[in-house]
C-alpha cells in the first residue's frame, strides 16, 4: 500500500469524521436536483468579491462548494481562477465555504476568522467571490445534502435561477462550452444525475443508522456499550470496519486508556498501513496525553515515513515531540517543516495549504521551541 502524508490522511479522516458525527451529518428533508428552481443564498458573510443578491437571467453562476480542510477542493482553486478569468461576463464563479469544523459547543461562525484568514491569504489562488455558509448550514442542508452530494469539492451550475448541472469542479471544462453553444443535454443529464444521487442517498442513510447506536453511547458517555456496539457492527457488517476501527481508536485514546489505544493501534498497523497517520493526526494537536503517547505517536509516523518531506507533517512531529518535552527533536523537525514550507512557498506547491501565514507560523513555533529548550 502507498504511504500517505499526514495531509492526506488528515484529509482522509476529515471527510469519515464528517460522513458520521460532524457538522454534515444527516439527510435533508428536501431534495434538489437538475432543472429544479435554485435555492436561495444564505450565507454567514460575503467574504470576497461583488455580493450576488439573486440568480439574473441567463448569465451563468457556478457555485462550488469547500472547505479549508479539504485538499482536492484547495488543488481545484487556482483552475477555477482560470475558469473565471476566461468566461468573465458570461459566467460568475463563487465559493461556497461549508463543513468546517468547529469546537464543541461552538455555533458554525465561529470559523469565519479562520476562514477569512484562509482566503486572504490565499488570494491569488482565489480570483472569484467567496462566502461562508451561516449557523444554520443553510448551503451545506438546502444545496449540498437536499442534492444527494455527500462530498466536496462539489459544483453546481445555475442559469435563469433553475440548476442545470451539479458534478465534480474538474469536469467544468467539457461542461461549460456545451452550456453554452446549446449542445448540452440537460435532460439525459438529469436521467442520469438522478439515479446516482438516490443511490447515495441510500449508502448514506444505511451507513448513518449503522452509526448512530455507537455515536448516541460516545455522546452518553457509555463508552463500553460504544466498543461492543462495535464489536457487533463489524461483525455484521464488515464493509464498516475501516471506520469503525478509527472509531475505535480514538474512543480508546480520548475516553477510555490511553495505552489501550496504542497497543489497539499496534495490532491494527499490521494489516492497515495507514495507522501512523492516523495516530499522529489524531495527537499532535491536543493537549493533555501522557507523554509517552505524544513520542510514541512522532516516533510511529517517522518510522513509517523514513525520508519525511512534508512540512504540514514534519510541524505535527514537532508538535509531538514538543508535548513531549523533547524539544531537541521538536526544534529538528520544525527546521525542516520551516524550510519545506519556504521551498513549497517558492515553488507554488500545496496551494492552499502552505502560505505566506504558514511559514511565519512554522517560525514562530520554531523560536518557541528554541526558548523552552533554553536556546
Amino acid at each position: 500500500m502507498k504511504k500517505m502524508n499526514l495531509a492526506a490522511w488528515m484529509l482522509l479522516v476529515s471527510a469519515f469524521v464528517f460522513s458520521y458525527g460532524g457538522t454534515a451529518t444527516g439527510q435533508s428533508k428536501n431534495k434538489l436536483s437538475i432543472g429544479d428552481q435554485a435555492p436561495p443564498l444564505k450565507y454567514s458573510k460575503w467574504i470576497k468579491g461583488k455580493p450576488v443578491k439573486s440568480f439574473e437571467g441567463d448569465h451563468l453562476y457556478v457555485l462550488e462548494f469547500w472547505a479549508t480542510w479539504c485538499g482536492p477542493c484547495k488543488a481545484a482553486m487556482p483552475h477555477l481562477t482560470e475558469l473565471q478569468k476566461e468566461y468573465k461576463g458570461r459566467a460568475t464563479f463563487i465559493g461556497v465555504g461549508v463543513w468546517e469544523k468547529v469546537e464543541e459547543g461552538k455555533p458554525y461562525e465561529s470559523s469565519l476568522p479562520m476562514l477569512e484568514k484562509f482566503v486572504k491569504g490565499n488570494d491569488a489562488n482565489m480570483g472569484y467571490s467567496v462566502v461562508a455558509d451561516n449557523n444554520e448550514q443553510f448551503m451545506g442542508n438546502n444545496w449540498l445534502k437536499a442534492a444527494g452530494e455527500n462530498g466536496i469539492p462539489s459544483t453546481f451550475i445555475i442559469k435563469n435561477n433553475q440548476i442545470i448541472w451539479i458534478g465534480h469542479p474538474g469536469s467544468l471544462d467539457s461542461t461549460l462550452p456545451g452550456i453554452l453553444n446549446g449542445t448540452y443535454d440537460m435532460a439525459a443529464f438529469k436521467a442520469s444525475f438522478d439515479r446516482k444521487a438516490e443511490a447515495r442517498r441510500g449508502e448514506m442513510a444505511t451507513m448513518q443508522a449503522a452509526l448512530k447506536p455507537i455515536q448516541d453511547a460516545i455522546t452518553n458517555k457509555d463508552y463500553k456499550s460504544s466498543l461492543s456496539l462495535m464489536d457487533k457492527l463489524v461483525a455484521d457488517s464488515p464493509q464498516y470496519k475501516f471506520m469503525v476501527d478509527q472509531m475505535r481508536f480514538g474512543v480508546l485514546l480520548n475516553y477510555v486508556n490511553q495505552q489501550q489505544a496504542i497497543e489497539f493501534a499496534k495490532e491494527l498497523q499490521k494489516t492497515n498501513k495507514s495507522v501512523p497517520g492516523i495516530a499522529l493526526s489524531a495527537v499532535y494537536n491536543k493537549n493533555g496525553f501522557d507523554k509517552s503517547t505524544y513520542l510514541w505517536a512522532a516516533k510511529t509516523f517517522e518510522e513509517a515515513n523514513p525520508n519525511l518531506t512534508n512540512p504540514v507533517a514534519l510541524d505535527a512531529v514537532a508538535s509531538c515531540y514538543a508535548k513531549a518535552g523533547d524539544y531537541a527533536s521538536a526544534i529538528a523537525n520544525e527546521e525542516k517543516a520551516v524550510e519545506g514550507a519556504r521551498k513549497a512557498l517558492k515553488n507554488g506547491e500545496m496551494v492552499g495549504t502552505i502560505m505566506d501565514y504558514t511559514v511565519v507560523e512554522y517560525e514562530k513555533t520554531l523560536e518557541n521551541y528554541k526558548k523552552m529548550k533554553g536556546i
